[in-house]
């Protein structure tokens, strides 16, 4: 059978425009990992050249001497806490939406819908001045609940769409059994919907390791900086960019190595559709 004409070119128009978009994004980050290599000097006469010498002494003066490590330690800190916290708050919340009845529930998921629409740099001043009033500002635990607290509203209506999915012939079955309400959730519910759920927590880890406003606005101390304020002040006190370079090429690999190992989750996350009808 004789394939169209016009098929064959779509499908290669389509494998080119794909191949010149890999290439896009590939470039920068391959052009950050060479010139981390490099001095100053070699920087400033040609951003685009190869390096004269391979100085993975950068490395070792971003991590060490510009206190990226501590910046580093801060941020896994950060991650670590808010995922957790997001993880609880999203989990039980989307639960209780789905499968619970009672009276103020129509105006739990009003509220969420409000916060869902106001951009979170609107609320930064208020939060601010409450926090500074009661001495909650530059602390790390503090900015856990933040950024857990804020990147909830969204993933509450999808997350809890999908439990609603769930059928309740399931839970009830369940409870007949004598299954306890924690059990039920643990055993059933979160299996059902874990990869949107992972899906959310994976987006919720990269959103914090990358985020900037928030914790500049919060901390204060230069111990307690995540690794994104940590690089902006580095940048400003290092007249050495291929030290800078270095300090992004290590802040950029947790991310990359995330995606890389749970990049079949991330996929079953997006598409999860049918996974928890039942």
């Amino acid at each position: 059978m004789k394939i169209p004409v016009g098929k064959i070119f779509l499908k290669w128009f389509l494998r080119i425009f794909m191949l010149l978009c890999l290439l896009l994004v590939a470039f920068p980050v391959v052009w950050l990992a060479i010139s981390s290599f490099k001095n100053q000097l070699e920087f400033m006469s040609d951003p685009m050249a190869m390096p004269q010498v391979w100085r993975f002494s950068n490395y070792i003066t971003a991590w060490k001497e510009m206190n990226l490590s501590q910046y580093f330690i801060n941020s896994l800190l950060l991650v670590v806490g808010t995922a957790l916290l997001y993880f609880v708050m999203l989990s039980t919340t989307s639960y209780i939406l789905a499968k619970y009845r009672f009276r103020l529930k129509g105006a739990m998921r009003m509220c969420y819908f409000v916060a869902m629409m106001i951009p979170a740099v609107l609320m930064l001043t208020p939060m601010y001045y409450l926090f500074d009033s009661i001495g909650w500002t530059d602390n790390l635990i503090i900015l856990m609940v933040i950024y857990a607290v804020i990147s909830l509203p969204a993933s509450i209506f999808m997350v809890s769409g999908f439990m609603a999915q769930i059928n309740d012939a399931f839970l009830e079955a369940a409870r007949l059994d004598g299954a306890s309400e924690f059990q039920i959730f643990s055993k059933i519910v979160l299996p059902m919907v874990r990869p949107v759920l992972f899906f959310s927590v994976i987006g919720n880890i990269m959103g914090t390791w990358n985020e900037y406003t928030i914790a500049l606005t919060f901390i204060s101390s230069p111990e307690k900086y995540p690794v994104s304020i940590g690089l902006h002040f580095m940048e400003n006190s290092v007249g050495d960019k291929g030290v800078v370079f270095a300090g992004l090429v290590i802040a950029l690999i947790p991310v990359l190595v995330l995606y890389g190992l749970f990049q079949k989750q991330i996929q079953e996350g997006v598409s999860a559709d049918e996974g928890v009808k039942g």
